[in-house]
């Protein structure tokens, strides 16, 4: 069966090797940052052979998303210095609005994403 992923194999022998809970942590933190997979991180880091692609690159949607979730809290940082800058004990219904439309929208990006917020 020309084609099929499993009989195709170049890369047959698999090598094992033991980690700390620290270093597995971050060898998937660095392999996550570079977007490829740990055997290609680690085939690059012991053989220098550079991986052949980022093999799971974030979309531009959830690079967007990730970068609005950011922002929003910035924005409600700054949203929650304009209240306490007014009279003690009283906020503004238009802040207290505000911060609500960001905790919804803030939300609605964790879910897109597939993450708890």
């Amino acid at each position: 069966m020309a084609g099929s992923g499993s009989e195709t194999r170049q890369r047959q022998i698999t090598l094992k090797a033991r980690f700390t809970d620290e270093e597995a942590a971050l060898i998937a933190e660095q392999a996550n940052r570079a977007a490829v997979s740990v055997a290609s991180l680690i085939r690059y880091a012991v053989l220098g052979q550079p991986p052949l692609r980022a093999s799971r690159q974030p979309t531009i949607n959830e690079e967007i998303a990730a970068h609005l979730i950011g922002k929003m809290g910035q924005l409600a940082s700054a949203l929650r210095a304009c209240a306490d800058a007014g009279n003690p004990g009283t906020t503004d219904a238009r802040i207290e609005a505000a911060h609500r439309d960001l905790a919804e929208m803030r939300a609605a990006l964790f879910q897109a994403l597939g993450r708890e917020p």
